[in-house]
């Protein structure tokens, strides 16, 4: 059974999403470094991820390349204040009830929220999303959800990205330290569009909206310099994202989608996914149930705004969504059927 959360829990979680739109990264292991390459210098970032070391490129040794390591020092500055105080409230939160990441996928999450992928547009969707919009709606859910699957769903209508915003997917993973490959397609000839970590199960993979005819292959994403998985009806699931924080370190700040449309969307998946995949459509609609229902008694006219998107989407969505609807509570499908009067 769903259970609410404590006040102070909510409001700490609330304080600790307000801290977050900030950015509190430090310089901790971190160094600028400089290399001679054929008589000019270059400057690198050298860090550790664990134990394993890491080196990047920044640029040539410059005035341009200088005042991005002043900027990102004064960065560091300005958060020191705000680190400790982040860091308790995450500490209340999840003393309070709410689900945080393991570490490995929280490191995960980190690293690409440093990158730039959520304020490039990155959307976290799946069971990592379903976990942050309970602590969002102020509640606990019922049962465990866990996954080894990080997905990011990102719109490829976007403009493209401006130069501070821009991400190079592969080479943040590639150079993270933590072990990432590409996951080859079944088409060789195709580039890949998720990174699984070496030696383990720990999966990143880049999604977007298909739109028209089906594609018979990725879609690039100029804003991430990389290629995604097209889905159909992904377009309904992230039109109107929200901002959410992880509890996780000092806050991981993420983009997720309308609590809403994810339930209604996970209806309408769990009856597209072939029948070897059953446990997890039986997943998608218990994790809808428990949505809607924190909806229906406290934010109703949220659903009602997701159906009418819903319904302007029309034809095979809302004939998934009525036939997943049917293995809901009849409760529960009562109290849609009145919503909607």
């Amino acid at each position: 059974m769903v259970q609410l959360l404590d006040q102070a829990v909510v409001n700490a979680y609330s304080d600790l999403l307000g801290a977050s739109l900030s950015p509190a990264f430090d310089g901790k292991g971190l160094s600028f470094t400089r290399k001679k390459i054929n008589g000019r210098s270059y400057v690198y970032v050298s860090a550790k991820v664990g134990s394993v070391p890491m080196q990047r490129y920044l640029g040539p040794d410059d005035e341009n390349t200088q005042a991005l390591i002043d900027k990102e020092k004064a960065l560091w500055t300005e958060a020191a204040a705000s680190r400790p105080t982040r860091a308790r409230l995450v500490n209340m939160v999840l003393a309070g009830g709410v689900a945080g990441p393991t570490p490995q996928e929280g490191r995960i999450l980190r690293m690409l929220e440093r990158g730039g992928v959520f304020l490039a547009g990155g959307v976290l969707v799946g069971t990592p999303a379903f976990r942050t919009l309970g602590a969002l709606l102020g509640v606990a859910w019922d049962g465990q959800f866990s996954t080894r699957d990080v997905d990011i769903a990102v719109d490829n209508r976007l403009p493209v990205a401006i130069d501070s915003n821009r991400v190079d997917l592969r080479e943040l993973l590639e150079t993270s330290g933590m072990g990432f490959v590409e996951v080859p397609m079944l088409n060789p000839k195709q580039p890949a569009t998720s990174y699984k970590m070496r030696g383990g199960e720990f999966r990143v993979e880049l999604l977007t909206p298909e739109r028209g005819k089906p594609r018979t292959g990725p879609v690039r994403i100029p804003a991430f310099n990389a290629v995604a998985e097209p889905l159909r009806y992904l377009d309904y699931l992230i039109e109107d994202p929200q901002p959410a924080v992880i509890p996780f370190d000092v806050g991981i700040l993420v983009n997720v989608p309308d609590p809403a449309r994810f339930a209604v969307h996970k209806l309408v998946i769990s009856q597209r996914r072939a029948t070897a995949f059953a446990a997890k459509s039986a997943k998608d609609i218990d994790q809808a149930r428990q949505v809607l229902e924190v909806l229906l008694d406290v934010r109703p006219g949220a659903v009602v705004a997701a159906m009418d998107a819903a319904e302007r989407v029309g034809g095979k969505f809302m004939r998934h969504y009525q036939a997943a609807a049917k293995l809901l509570p009849e409760t529960l499908q009562k109290a849609l059927v009145d919503v909607m009067r």
